[in-house]
């Protein structure tokens, strides 16, 4: 999934004179971490992004459009979610969550200590 949607991004910035990709991540609500993977690349195609989630939409010339829905699958298995915005003035940002590694301790460990 991390694989996935770095790749996208530097796909976003191969043609950009100058090219960022950062991944952050934070402490979000309900045991949760939240991860961002942003380029500076040209933003969301508006003729996908109500979609682009969704199997086989793609507009890449080569690709199966299946990554971004797979990443969703991924997510979403894990109670967590997954969105994308462009930028103002160009890039992406993809935001997802996931439970933090303690989180998923804490019910095995309060088994062991009750």
């Amino acid at each position: 999934m991390f694989f996935n949607l770095i790749r996208n991004a530097l796909e976003a910035v191969r043609d950009q004179s100058e090219r960022t990709l950062a991944i952050r991540s934070i402490p979000a609500p309900d045991g949760m971490v939240e991860i961002t993977v942003e380029d500076n690349g040209p933003g969301l195609d508006p003729l996908i992004r109500d979609r682009m989630f969704q199997p086989f939409a793609t507009t890449k010339t080569a690709g199966m459009g299946i990554g971004l829905s797979i990443s969703q699958s991924i997510v979403h298995a894990h109670g967590g979610s997954i969105a994308a915005e462009s930028e103002p003035g160009g890039g992406t940002v993809f935001r997802f969550t996931l439970p933090r590694a303690e989180a998923l301790q804490e019910p095995e460990q309060a088994v062991r200590n009750g």
